[in-house]
Parts: C-alpha cells; structure tokens; sequence
C-alpha cells in the first residue's frame, strides 16, 4: 500500500538526505541519483519538489537561516540571562559555532558557491541585528553600557566583519584574525561606552 506524506515532510527527508550525502561525500560527488535512492523516493518524486541538486542546496541555505533566526530568539528571550550573558552566547557560544561548522556551511563557502554565502549572510544581518539591538538596550537598562546602538550601525558592523572574515577574499592567519576581532570588540565597546575590556569575550581565541 503506497504511505502519502505530508508534503512539507517528504520535503525534509529530501533534504535531510541530501545533507547526509553531502557531508559523507561531498557536494561534488553527490549525484541526484544518490539523493534519490538515500531518501527511498521515485525519480518524480524528486522533480516534484527540487527541479536539481542546486535548489536543495538552496533550500538549505534558507533552512539553516531559520536555524539561526531560532538561535537567536530563544536567547533573546531567555528572561534569566543578562545583557553581557546574552551576547556571549550570541557572539560565542559552542552551539552558535556548530550551526556554522555543519557540511552545508562548508559547501556555501565554497568559491563557486559565492552567491549562496552573500543569500545566507544577507538573512543573517537581516535576523540578528535587531536581536542583538534588542539586547544591547537591555544592556542599557541594566547600566552596563552608557548609550544603545541603532539596527543600523549593528549591520553595518555585522555585514563588514562577514565581508571581511568570511567571504574567503581575505587571507587569515589566526593572529590577524585576533587583532581585527580586537578591533571590532573597541569599536563597540566605544560606540556603546562600555567599560574597556567588557566585550573581551568578542576577541577570545575561537
């Protein structure tokens, strides 16, 4: 007897397939036809929801910016945590670290991948700087920080740092890489007139 699924959940297991084979075999390597056979689907099947390899990576990329959009809101609304507590798990945190470490993050930073990352960092900016604004008034309130920051200039700090960091256009040895985040930690602690050395978890040895 053919089993009917809920369309949104034959989708992810397509998806979740397509992710396990990327991992294990690499993007390259993964064919459709492997797709297919790992989620245990007809060829049309497939078709009906991916029209190729590219759309489910695609699909990804906007399922891992949902992934980071929850992040980030479940820490936002934590009401038992405190401003600085709050940025250290946004900016810091091991499980913020896994988001960005999974195959699917590898394959986006990949050079011939360049118009997916710049998708993927657009909604990130887009998610997190009014969280982090939201937090930074917090901050405010709680007398940790003299003044706020607008939405604005957080993305404009957040888009440069990605640029800068993360677009693979720039060489980095871990040592440079400390003095730019040494750099980004002075410039808010400045903008926001924290306490010099508040923020240094910013620029910690990742």
């Amino acid at each position: 007897m053919r089993v009917l699924k809920d369309p949104d959940v034959r989708r992810t297991e397509i998806m979740q397939a397509a992710e396990k084979l990327f991992e294990s075999h690499g993007y390259a390597k993964t064919s459709v036809e492997a797709i297919i056979k790992q989620a245990g689907i007809a060829k049309g099947t497939f078709y009906y929801y991916f029209k190729t390899k590219q759309d489910i990576l695609r699909a990804l990329v906007a399922y891992k910016g949902s992934e980071i959009s929850e992040y980030f809101h479940s820490i936002v609304e934590d009401t038992t945590l405190t401003a600085i507590e709050k940025l250290q798990r946004m900016l810091r945190s091991p499980n913020k670290r896994g988001i960005n470490a999974s195959a699917v993050m590898e394959i986006i930073h990949k050079p011939e991948n360049r118009e997916l990352q710049e998708e993927l960092n657009v909604q990130s900016v887009k998610i997190i700087a009014p969280l982090l604004a939201q937090v930074l008034e917090q901050g405010h309130q709680e007398g940790i920080f003299d003044k706020t920051a607008s939405v604005e200039s957080i993305q404009l700090i957040l888009a440069g740092s990605q640029f800068i960091l993360d677009s693979g256009l720039f060489e980095w040895t871990l040592e440079k890489r400390a003095v730019f985040l040494k750099s980004i930690q002075a410039i808010l602690e400045q903008m926001l007139g924290a306490e010099p050395g508040l923020l240094s978890f910013i620029s910690e040895h990742e």
